[in-house]
């Protein structure tokens, strides 16, 4: 029987993950779930799996590191939420990278890649892997600069609530319930937001998690959100070609 590890610090991502491996290899057995580097710095050495599932953003720093320290010269498949263009840049080797949340279909693959393949990630390579995703990971924008007349607002990304666009105007609403119109579009706000806090719900709505009161799912069709200030028209829909990916976005 092959073993592995899962180092994940999202506890239910992690167990999730744990599921989607019992059913595409019910022979792999999970010898431990870790959260942090600093706990697989101190286990990893000890439980000796034949393969590593690893997320690459840890709390306390990147995964990269671990073996990095370790010299580990085990195979590893890393999970990341990193979006495509940087998953391309990572793949220098035989070992998979999966997309959160990744699918049966895809974990399925990585562990087929690593059983034919039985390749092992060298620390040069992990070296470059680390170089390559410090390189790669975006800058997101920390405030926005709104001007009313002769006055300047200067609001931090987490105070923002939410943007939306109404009557050909772009606001911003403070989570303190402070509208400010601004110059930009939605198009170009979502492309510098952090896409793990905001999400376009819909043409004219991208809403920060911690905004989000309520989420009503009726018969599984339409998705209605309460929002926190309260959005002008009361709730405010889910596109229904973007439900599918609203609802991993909110298990991320």
């Amino acid at each position: 029987m092959q073993t592995c590890i899962i180092i994940e610090d999202e506890r239910h991502a992690a167990l999730f993950l744990q599921e989607q491996l019992a059913q595409v290899a019910p022979d792999m057995q999970v010898l431990a779930m870790l959260e942090s580097v600093e706990e697989a710095l101190v286990k990893l050495p000890a439980l000796r799996p034949d393969l590593v599932l690893a997320d690459i953003q840890l709390e306390d720093g990147l995964s990269f590191t671990i073996f990095e320290r370790l010299q580990w010269r085990g195979p590893v498949v890393f999970i990341t939420a990193y979006d495509a263009y940087a998953i391309r840049a990572f793949k220098i080797n035989g070992i998979d990278y999966l997309l959160k949340p990744c699918n049966e279909a895809e974990l399925a693959a990585a562990i087929r890649k690593y059983r034919q393949q039985a390749g092992v990630l060298s620390q040069e390579t992990l070296l470059n892997l680390l170089k390559t995703a410090q390189m790669a990971r975006p800058a997101f924008k920390e405030r926005f600069a709104v001007q009313l007349g002769a006055r300047i607002w200067s609001v931090p990304v987490g105070q923002v609530g939410y943007f939306y666009f109404s009557n050909r105007v772009t606001y911003l609403v403070t989570l303190d319930g402070q509208r400010l119109p601004m110059h930009d579009s939605l198009d170009a706000i979502s492309a510098e937001v952090d896409p793990a806090l905001f999400f376009r719900v819909n043409r004219s709505y991208l809403v920060q998690h911690g905004a989000i009161e309520r989420i009503e799912s009726h018969a599984g069709r339409n998705i209605l959100l309460m929002l926190q200030p309260a959005s002008p028209e009361g709730s405010v829909a889910v596109s229904k070609d973007r439900i599918a990916e609203f609802k991993s976005w909110l298990n991320r």
